[in-house]
């Protein structure tokens, strides 16, 4: 049985093989032309299935150390089989519908055509041992979606633009508006420089008046004071009615240097030179242990010392024994050398007498409004209440006092006042007691709501003879 099988099998074999040999058709001739030729050609780029490379895959880099093309290189749409190279090949391949070649035995090279063309690109070139990344998909691009917003934001724009032009327009609109604000208040400003230098010439023209005028106003001081007043002509024609009249009483209009002239023997009226202007008709008294030189006197009320400045500044009243102020400036050139005493005797209705003396007492001139420089050395019963060391002589028309309103005005009177100050003694007269701060008062004394009785200031050199 078994030799029967295999006789069935060889007899199959060997009618295969005359098929085959039957199917077999003769390569035509230019195909093998082409082979010939495509052996001199070399490869193109993009393809690389006819490139060494993809011989070198696919059979490994052994194309020898001249690199020429192997065997069984075939052109893309030729079917070439190869020889095997080694005993590990038998046999190569063809092109889609060739016939293929045969196999080699071991360490020989074999093989044979195949004929036709191949419909298609020979097969896809086997993995390498890298695994080369494949690229990714371009991104699907939706583009009806992009050209609607493109057109939005377009429209955007044009609007952004509009707004922006409309804003330039306000902006262009205000800028005019405060040009033209600005050349207004150029033009103001250029007038109101012009005015400006017409009230400043008008000013320094006022100012040069000014001082002609003062220069004027000294010369006249001046003169007037060169002239003699009224007190003095009427005591001038009493002494002379008296020289006449009264021979006994010879030597009663002797000018005296000051009441500390030694031929003053009793208190009374004597015209006094010192070093006044001109001789001036005071009292001189010699009951208060020297002799003194009456500035102020006081003691019925019969004369009113609510007086202005100029008043205040030459002096006024009753010389021959009655009410009177000397004069600030008097006053001022007999104390100006520092070295004067001060003696004020205070009465009141009760026949209470006092007193306040001051060692050192000086008065300035009318330029510092005859402030005391000097008042020191306090002495007597009446207390302190004339602290007027520095402070200036107001009147109710020339106010110099410290405080915020005028003190001569608020006490009805005139004075070296601080802040309307302890004492007034050139106040309204009156009767005692009183309701307002009006009257001739010393604080320390009767206090201010008292009106004294009678006020007596002295002055005399404390290195004269009459100390």
């Amino acid at each position: 049985m078994r030799k029967i099988f295999l006789i069935v099998t060889l007899a199959l074999a060997l009618a295969s093989a005359a098929s085959t040999e039957e199917k077999e058709e003769k390569i035509p001739e230019e195909v093998v032309e082409e082979i010939k030729a495509s052996d001199d050609k070399a490869a193109d780029d993009d393809d690389d299935v006819r490139g060494y490379g993809y011989y070198n895959v696919v059979h490994g880099d052994n194309s020898g150390e001249h690199g020429y093309r192997p065997a069984n290189y075939a052109p893309s749409k030729i079917g070439y089989g190869g020889g095997g190279y080694d005993s590990s090949y038998e046999g190569g391949y063809g092109g889609e519908g060739s016939i293929g070649g045969g196999y080699g035995g071991e360490g020989s090279y074999g093989g044979g055509y195949g004929g036709g063309y191949g419909a298609t690109r020979p097969p896809p070139r086997p993995d390498s041992e890298y695994d080369f990344p494949k690229p990714k998909p371009p991104p699907k691009c939706n583009c009806k979606d992009i050209i609607e917003q493109i057109d939005d934001l377009d429209e955007k724009i044009i609007k952004s633009l509009l707004d922006l032009e409309i804003k330039a327009d306000s902006i262009q609109g205000d800028v005019a508006a405060i040009h033209k604000e600005t050349e207004k208040v150029a033009f103001v400003s250029s007038q109101t420089q012009l005015v400006a230098n017409a009230v400043d010439n008008q000013l320094s023209i006022v100012r040069q008046n000014l001082t002609i005028i003062q220069s004027d106003v000294d010369e006249l001081t001046q003169f007037q004071q060169n002239i003699p007043d009224k007190t003095y002509l009427t005591e001038a024609l009493f002494g002379l009615k008296c020289s006449y009249g009264r021979k006994e009483k010879r030597g009663d209009d002797r000018v005296y240097a000051s009441c500390e002239d030694p031929n003053i023997k009793k208190t009374g009226s004597y015209w006094i030179k010192a070093n006044f202007y001109k001789p001036v008709k005071v009292i001189c008294m010699l009951d208060y242990g020297g002799r003194w030189m009456v500035i102020q006197n006081r003691f019925d009320g019969s004369v009113d010392f609510y007086r202005s400045w100029r008043e205040y500044k030459y002096g006024f009243g009753n010389n021959e024994g009655g009410e009177y102020w000397l004069g600030l400036e008097r006053i001022h050139q007999f104390t100006k050398n520092g070295a004067a005493q001060l003696l004020i005797v205070l009465e009141d209705f009760e026949k209470n007498i006092t007193y306040a003396k001051y060692d050192l007492f000086s008065v300035s001139d009318e330029n510092d409004q005859y402030k005391i420089l000097k008042l020191k050395g306090f002495l007597g019963g009446a207390g302190d209440s004339f602290e007027a060391e520095g402070m200036r002589f107001s009147t109710y028309d020339y106010d110099n006092d410290k405080f915020d309103q005028n003190c001569a005005a608020i006490t009805h009177g005139a004075w070296w006042y601080k802040s309307c100050g302890d004492s007034n003694l050139n106040g309204l007269y009156l009767n005692g007691p009183t309701l307002e701060k009006t009257g001739i008062y010393w604080n320390s004394f009767r206090g201010y709501n008292y009106s004294l009785k009678k006020t007596r200031m002295m002055i005399r050199h404390r290195d004269g003879p009459g100390y």
